[in-house]
């Protein structure tokens, strides 16, 4: 007598061979067997007749793990099909932080969680034993991100770290690994690891190599800068030997830096076939996500969010800030693909056009800006719409890229719709409708190359002995419906996830069932 049994589906089973017809049976939360017309019973029979089953998604790129104590249930995830997520990325992670710069520290982890959670995260070993007692909707593991590394070793300046400064993040970046951490996440867009020099990247990437561990990376430009930025990160993928992702590739800054990833993806392949390890990750979407005061200059943010809001608050100094801001252009030019993603304070500008809104308002899109910066404290979301469809093409037929959606945890109904949609578009839009990568390779994609690229040795393949994280969809209606005035629409065309041999959704709706579990890097 089998848990559950899945009959007559379509089995695309991760390795982006052809699909064939079987049989899947599961038991104590692994696939048990498989075949044709399995003579057997099962306490629960779903009949996959018409449909696809395919493991669980693995969204190989997220930031839900410094929220996951919020949404446990990971609801957003499962209505797309994911059952594990790959957190701490862009140089930020739910851990560590120390004692030593405490209140920098709580300004890359985020300090909204409770005293519990806040004592956990001083080193990594606790904050898995503390997520180990939390009910889960996803299995979860994640990155250390540089920028926890860094602010720990040296505090939130911007100075170069001094030989005793690497040394202190070789051996923090030393104990995470030895904890489980998968690898190191770089955040070089972003203070406070926009600050650091490669030197600085290497000292740790080397520490991660040594484990076998991944490093990754939001490079330090994606638009002006994103040959020079690609080229860094390969410099230190060929320095350490560390396998490298390249984080949601893209050419963003609008139509002057359209087709670039054409030259970093030949960039990419020299490296490969000079032997090193490396990958990327992609959102299928034109349209980026940041927070807007990433449009205040880097060097600033050193000087910590009271001074920030100060700045855009304070008459005089909103004017000397607008000409470093504009950079040559006017107000218009310069947030002309600024989209309101979040913003506490304006709840009802949330999916429209920052100058749009000025204009309605009568007032000038940089004093909006800077308003907006103001009365949420820093904390506005902006969508930027910079890229081009042919490059989100091209980054997703390339063989070595997963999917990822560089989304949160999903707690509003407002932001990015990747955050809600990313593996259903991806099968809706990119498979079915512009059938850009077959629906094989579309599931090798978000199942069985990100397991292999992060060590996940039980997850990505639907064989016998695996864990029984499961989606099965209908290929001709799957697919994500939100857009960014409405990024929350539900998807469509999932019949049944399985996390861990549990049903956690049935017919697009979350049964509340949380079988997820924390996975940290396998000790070898």
């Amino acid at each position: 007598m089998y848990d559950i049994l899945i009959k007559n589906a379509r089995i695309a089973d991760g390795t982006g061979n052809p699909m064939y017809h079987a049989d899947v049976a599961v038991k104590d939360g692994k696939i048990a067997k498989i075949g044709y017309r399995l003579k057997t019973q099962a306490e629960t029979v779903i009949d996959g007749t018409g449909k696809v089953l395919a493991p669980g998604f693995i969204d190989a790129h997220s930031h839900l793990d410094k929220r996951i104590e919020a949404v446990p249930h990971c609801a957003h995830m499962l209505r797309q099909g994911v059952t594990t997520i790959i957190g701490g990325m862009c140089g930020g992670s739910a851990a560590p932080i120390s004692k030593e710069h405490f209140e920098d520290g709580l300004r890359v982890t985020g300090s909204n969680h409770s005293e519990e959670s806040i004592q956990a995260r001083f080193d990594l070993e606790s904050y898995i034993r503390h997520l180990d007692r939390i009910p889960l909707g996803n299995n979860v593991s994640f990155l250390v991100g540089h920028g926890n590394i860094r602010v720990a070793a040296m505090g939130y300046v911007s100075d170069k770290a001094t030989p005793a400064d690497l040394d202190k993040m070789r051996e923090l970046t030393r104990q995470c690994m030895e904890a489980g951490a998968m690898g190191v996440s770089f955040g070089l867009i972003y203070p406070p690891g926009s600050y650091a020099d490669t030197e600085e990247l290497i000292a740790v990437a080397e520490v991660v190599a040594e484990y076998g561990g991944v490093i990754t990376a939001h490079v330090r430009g994606e638009g002006n800068q994103l040959i020079e930025a690609a080229d860094e990160l390969l410099r230190v993928a060929r320095a350490t030997g560390v396998r490298t992702v390249h984080s949601h590739h893209k050419a963003s800054g609008g139509p002057m830096n359209w087709n670039k990833t054409a030259a970093t993806l030949s960039m990419m392949e020299k490296a490969i076939a000079d032997g090193f390890d490396i990958f990327c990750d992609q959102y299928p979407y034109t349209a980026s996500s940041n927070g807007m005061k990433a449009n205040i200059p880097q060097e600033l943010h050193a000087l910590g969010v009271e001074k920030m809001i100060e700045m855009v608050t304070d008459p005089v100094q909103r004017e000397e800030l607008k000409p470093v801001i504009l950079n040559g252009k006017t107000a218009h030019e310069r947030f002309q693909y600024i989209m309101i993603g979040n913003s506490a304070s304006h709840p009802e500008y949330a999916g429209r056009m920052l100058n749009e809104i000025a204009d309605e308002l009568g007032v000038d899109p940089y004093e909006l800006h800077c308003d907006l910066l103001r009365d949420d404290k820093m904390g506005t979301t902006a969508i930027y719409h910079t890229a081009c469809e042919e490059d989100v093409e091209r980054v997703l037929k390339w063989d070595r890229t997963m999917i990822g959606s560089d989304g949160g945890s999903g707690e509003k109904p407002t932001g990015h719709p990747r955050t809600f949609g990313t593996f259903a578009r991806v099968l809706g839009r990119y498979v079915r409708e512009k059938q850009i990568i077959t629906l094989e390779n579309a599931v090798r994609k978000m199942t069985y190359l990100p397991a292999m690229v992060y060590n996940l040795s039980t997850k990505g393949l639907i064989r016998e002995g695996m864990d029984a994280d499961l989606v099965l969809f209908d290929p001709e209606t799957v697919g994500d419906r939100g857009n960014y005035a409405e990024p929350a629409l539900p998807n469509v065309g999932f019949a049944c996830v399985l996390v861990n041999g549990k049903i956690a959704l049935e017919n697009d709706q979350v049964t509340g069932v949380l079988a997820g579990k924390t996975l940290f890097r396998e000790k070898v």
